[in-house]
């Protein structure tokens, strides 16, 4: 019996000889953050109906009182969407104004600029190949 133990162990290890590869990194350059306060929320999305309402893969909160504004997500290649918002006063949410219209600055992948809604994911998607990408958004 021990020497079955023994075997199960051997072969459930990990060959070291062919190590898992390595993630690519999405790279995330925020620009155009005016205000010295308050932190800048940069989700990462695949693709859902209901984006960017939808809940992120990931998610990663930087104190804007730092510059530059940069994120970095290990991902599998694919198709992604990041949806990045200035919390100004530093409440947690998105502020809006009467009829859902965001009062601080936000931005989307592709510099993609709504304007009566909400956008698609595939307004603002992109793909991430095994080389990794870096993008850049531009907060309004």
């Amino acid at each position: 019996m021990p020497f079955l133990l023994l075997l199960i162990s051997l072969f459930s290890q990990s060959n070291p000889k062919h190590p898992s590869p390595e993630k690519p990194n999405l790279k995330v350059d925020v620009q155009n953050v005016r205000v010295q306060k308050g932190a800048v929320h940069i989700g990462l999305y695949r693709a859902c109906a209901d984006f960017p309402n939808c809940e992120p893969v990931e998610l990663i909160i930087i104190d804007a009182k730092g510059k530059p504004i940069q994120a970095a997500f290990s991902v599998d290649p694919g198709e992604y969407a990041v949806a990045v918002y200035h919390d100004e006063n530093g409440n947690g949410k998105m502020d809006k104004r009467v009829f859902g219209i965001p009062k601080e600055p936000y931005g989307f992948s592709n510099d993609f600029r709504p304007t009566l809604s909400a956008p698609k994911f595939s307004d603002c998607r992109f793909k991430v190949g095994n080389e990794g990408k870096t993008i850049r958004v531009k907060l309004n």
